[in-house]
């Protein structure tokens, strides 16, 4: 188990053929951008976490109300993806 944890609100998803690599940041207010964890996870893990954090929302979103997502100019989003197809506003 982590001995720590670290807020992160930003990210960058990248895969190859034989893994998928997810670098996490943290963004700060006066623009710093801090990279904190890069992952690499094979694609069947991927597909696993993937499969996991949808369950997982849906149960937030049934106890909490829908989480809407954001484009990259921090406008909401009914598909939240935006035309260069990242999820996250924070994505570079």
């Amino acid at each position: 188990m982590p001995k720590s944890s670290i807020f992160c609100n930003g990210f960058e998803v990248g895969h190859s053929k034989e893994a998928f690599c997810i670098l996490f940041k943290f963004l700060g207010p006066n623009g710093d951008t801090i990279e904190v964890a890069y992952v690499t996870i094979s694609p069947s893990g991927t597909k696993t976490l993937l499969a996991q954090l949808a369950e997982d929302m849906k149960d937030y979103e049934k106890e909490h109300g829908q989480v809407e997502t954001w484009n990259k100019a921090g406008n909401s989003s009914s598909s939240g993806q935006n035309q260069s197809g990242n999820r996250n506003p924070l994505v570079s």
